[in-house]
């Protein structure tokens, strides 16, 4: 089967993470058997426009064949676009705000922002490449609003626009497609005359198609072209007549198509064509058989693709018996087909088989946009709308509750791959449920089911907006329930307390579901809010008093996960664990879960050594999990969660270079779990550990990944770190007097950071980050400010229990008075460090404690001591030798065993 090009996949929505990054596709073009036929011509000049118009807009009627010419263009221009050709239908859209997130799918962009529109411009900001928007008139505005915006923040993006108006936009280049061009009115015209008309090969293409027997001659060449000059040379219009040759032969379909189209005699000025294509279009419909037409309107309401299953619930039939219809109707090129497209897991019976229904072969079937327009015209017409939106709500609840269920059973990527091209249809069944009011219900139901699509494709803020809404219907309907019980109780004499709500009211499994989901989503859109701890803390009420053991632990590890983030460590300690003593008698499987988060907490109180060995343990234990069954179960890899704890506690007890190859490995899982928070999560840590390494250009670079990826998805909660880093280097820079640096901006930046910290609530860390900015001050000699930050920073370590980095703040605060010429307390404050950090196990910070104590030390005297201190340290590091802190402490030592005179800046 064929097509005139009108409407097309949206399967990129469907398959955002197939590939890890650095290697996802460069497009998303469907793969059509479509033959262009007569705009070859066309199909040249656009494909040198778009080498240099920002903005082309293909504009004719409906069925014209824009669609088929523009992904023609696009097939063709792909290499000249290195970041990809992207095609993006809007047909399905029916909300105008959803333009941006339409187009962002398309380009494998998942948005944990609301800002969806920004996010996609930095996205492309730098690329080059080119978006095919597809059937835009309906949201004509708001897509012109959506390109505006892109060619101002791009300098490399090039659209490649589909629609019957254009944008009516600055700089755009309108290219209008007429119809197919038809042989003139002449008693002489032969086949091979006839067939050098396009309007006429595509005519006899799709009658051989459908008419293997059919052989087109001199005597069908005068009847043939009348036929297409009569259709105006509207593709589609041609296809669906070229279909019916079998049934009426040429000369009989040249009479039907007469007496159809001679009300149109007279009138036709203005949109002659739009009414050629109905009056076609009303012909073909007013020839199938009253099963088929049903089965056409009923498919209307699928905004994609949709298989034998999908319609079969739609038309209130069976698989057996919609199979065929939905053969005849592509037979007939009212829709296209295309095979091994995923787009559900949808089962068949043997009966499926024995009637050659190849459900389990990816077959999927596809309205073009005017014929689904057309068909939801009918639909309301014959009053089946309501009954069909509602069967296709429950139909897409039914089948995402299922996935549901099989996510626990299927490799993680299977699972997307084949539920992921449901989010269109859950977008318009939820539009229409919530629009609804006897049905928000199943509204809710439907938001339930969708948290965990959501939650695969990092559709974070989407996710966030839908369940609110969802709670907020769910309390609706629970006053309503308890509105008519006190109704009932009235009547029948009770109190008026009596009946109000029950148990289940109060602890509903489906506002448990939500409510998780809705905290997870709080947190890396909106950072540490008091929203999302109410949300998690009702959840984890609600599983208590159901005995829900798998969402009680996730509910324990998402709370222990905000308190470790607003620096409520003991707390967090305890909670976990509790999730440790639950899991360890009731689910087995989270155990690695809770000990990584767990180890968190250790490493922030202190206990490095047990921190590090738990995490040794742990990640010998466990494999990946990108493509177990429940990953991300808990809203992240933990794959990349376990290395980024045994990275940073390597680091801080003297595993250097351990540590350094942890950390390679962290990026390489990050992209290969093709999970945006869990890549974020590898890039935040990462940066923080090369930061102490002091390999300085690898932790810009993760950085300015970290960045990228935080501006492009909105993950909010990591933002501060990539802008702290960034800070800290330029500041190390500058005081080293090396190139790139930039010491004023780096303060800036830290001061941004630490802001940004505490306005969502990131509290973790943070008195480590106010002590570098210290020293950075007083690198600057603003001593004043550098004394109020650090005493800051001392506190808060003292009030968060942060005691991992405090012998680092000491030696910091002790560098501070050593520069104000007060050298006594300098070593005072040394000493604290030094002890500290042996008591936690922190050989890294101990060994910066001792370098500082060393040149004191020298400075008043002191060499014979200073060596013998120094060389204690250096001979407990087995590794590390060539990093930045060991290469001056080994220079210091090399100094001490010859005597070489204080450095003025030990002084």
């Amino acid at each position: 089967m064929t097509d005139s090009g009108e409407g097309r996949p949206t399967a990129a929505s469907a398959k955002l993470f197939d590939f890890p990054a650095g290697a996802r596709p460069r497009t998303n073009l469907p793969a059509t058997s479509t033959r262009v036929v007569g705009r070859e011509a066309v199909v040249d000049q656009l494909l040198r426009q778009v080498a240099h118009a920002r903005l082309i807009t293909v504009v004719g009627p409906g069925g014209i064949g824009k669609t088929t010419v523009a992904l023609a263009v696009a097939e063709r221009a792909d290499e000249d676009f290195p970041d990809g050709v992207w095609f993006v239908d809007i047909a399905p859209l029916r909300d105008a705000s959803r333009v941006p997130h339409a187009i962002a799918a398309a380009t494998g962009l998942a948005v944990h922002s609301a800002n969806v529109l920004g996010a996609l411009c930095r996205s492309l900001r730098h690329g080059r490449a080119l978006l095919v928007l597809d059937n835009c008139e309906h949201l004509v505005t708001a897509v012109a609003a959506c390109v505006e915006e892109l060619l101002r923040e791009t300098s490399g993006v090039r659209i490649l626009a589909t629609s019957r108006c254009a944008l009516q936009l600055d700089g755009e280049l309108e290219h209008r497609l007429e119809g197919l061009a038809s042989p003139p009115r002449s008693a002489a015209l032969t086949a091979a005359l006839a067939l050098t008309f396009p309007a006429v090969r595509l005519f006899v293409d799709r009658a051989g198609d459908r008419l293997d027997s059919f052989v087109f001659g001199d005597d069908d060449a005068t009847t043939v072209a009348g036929i297409c000059r009569s259709l105006d040379g509207i593709a589609l219009a041609i296809e669906l007549a070229a279909m019916r040759v079998d049934v009426f032969g040429v000369k009989d379909l040249q009479k039907q198509l007469d007496g159809r189209l001679s009300v149109l005699a007279g009138r036709r000025a203005g949109h002659e064509r739009h009414r050629t294509l109905a009056a076609t279009l009303d012909w073909s419909y007013g020839l199938l058989g009253p099963d088929e037409a049903r089965l056409l309107r009923a498919v209307s309401v699928f905004g994609g693709g949709f298989r034998i299953e999908g319609a079969a619930a739609v038309d209130a039939t069976t698989a057996e018996v919609a199979a065929p219809l939905l053969a005849e109707l592509a037979s007939k090129s009212l829709l296209s087909i295309e095979v091994g497209i995923a787009a559900g897991n949808e089962t068949s019976s043997d009966a499926d088989a024995d009637a050659g229904i190849a459900v389990a072969a990816g077959n999927v079937y596809r309205l073009l946009d005017t014929t689904r327009v057309y068909g939801a015209e009918k639909l309301e017409e014959a009053g089946e709308e309501p009954a069909t939106r509602l069967r296709h709500a429950q139909y897409v609840c039914d089948t995402l509750e299922r996935a549901a269920a099989e996510w626990g059973r299927q490799l993680s990527r299977d699972w997307g791959d084949t539920y992921g091209p449901y989010l269109d249809d859950l977008r318009a069944a939820l539009a229409w449920t919530d629009a609804e009011p006897g049905h928000h219900a199943l509204m809710i139901r439907l938001t339930t089911a969708g948290t965990l699509l959501w939650n695969h494709f990092s559709l974070t803020d989407e996710s966030r907006i839908h369940l609110s809404q969802g709670i907020a219907r769910l309390a609706g309907e629970r006053a309503a329930r308890a509105a008519r019980a006190a109704r009932a109780a009235r009547v029948a004499g009770m109190g008026a307390g009596t009946a109000i709500g029950t148990d289940d009211d109060a602890a509903s499994p489906v506002e448990m579901h939500l409510q998780f989901a809705l905290a997870g989503a709080i947190l890396y859109t909106r950072g540490i809010k008091p929203e999302a701890r109410q949300a998690i803390s009702r959840a984890l009420e609600i599983s208590e008093r159901l005995g829900d053991t798998d969402f009680r632990l996730r509910c324990l590890r998402l709370i222990g996960t905000l308190e470790l983030f607003f620096g409520e460590n003991d707390t967090a300690l305890g909670t976990l664990e509790t999730f440790l003593t639950i899991a360890r008698v009731e689910d087995p499987s989270a155990l690695a879960e809770g000990e990584t988060h767990l180890a968190v907490g250790e490493t922030f109180v202190g206990r490095l050594t047990d921190a590090r060995r738990r995490m040794e343990r742990v990640c010998a234990q466990s494999s990946q999990d990108f493509n177990d069954a429940r990953f991300a179960r808990f809203q992240y890899s933990n794959s990349v969660n376990m290395l980024v704890v045994l990275c940073h506690a390597q680091w801080l007890t003297g595993q250097v270079d351990a540590a350094a190859r942890t950390a390679a490995k962290i990026l390489v899982y990050g992209r290969q779990s093709t999970h945006e928070l869990s890549l974020s999560i590898g890039l935040a840590w990462n940066s923080l550990v090369y930061f102490w390494i002091g390999r300085d250009d690898e932790c810009a670079r993760h950085a300015a990944m970290l960045d990228e990826l935080v501006e492009r998805h909105g993950i909010v909660t990591w933002r501060p770190i990539a802008t702290f880093c960034r800070g800290a280097v330029a500041a190390r820079r500058d005081s080293a007097g090396n190139d790139g640096g930039d010491d004023r901006n780096g303060i800036a930046a830290m001061r941004q950071a630490i802001d940004e910290c505490r306005q969502i609530g990131h509290m973790a860390r943070l008195p480590f980050y106010i002590a570098m900015l210290a020293e950075a001050l007083g690198r600057r000699a603003r001593f004043p400010e550098a004394e109020a930050a650090i005493h800051e920073a001392e506190a808060l370590a003292f009030g968060q229990n942060e005691q991992w980095c405090l012998p680092e703040i000491r030696r910091i605060h002790a560098g501070l008075l050593s520069a104000q010429g007060r050298s006594g307390d300098a070593e005072v404050m040394l000493m604290r460090a030094l002890d500290l950090s042996v008591a936690i196990g922190a050989l890294s910070w101990e060994l910066r404690a001792a370098c500082d104590l060393a040149r004191l030390w020298r400075t008043r005297s002191r060499g014979a001591e200073a060596l013998r201190l120094l060389r204690a340290v250096l001979d407990r590091f087995s590794e590390g030798l060539g990093t930045r802190d060991h290469a001056a402490a080994a220079q210091l030592l090399a100094e001490l065993q010859t005597g070489e005179a204080p450095r003025p800046e030990d002084a």
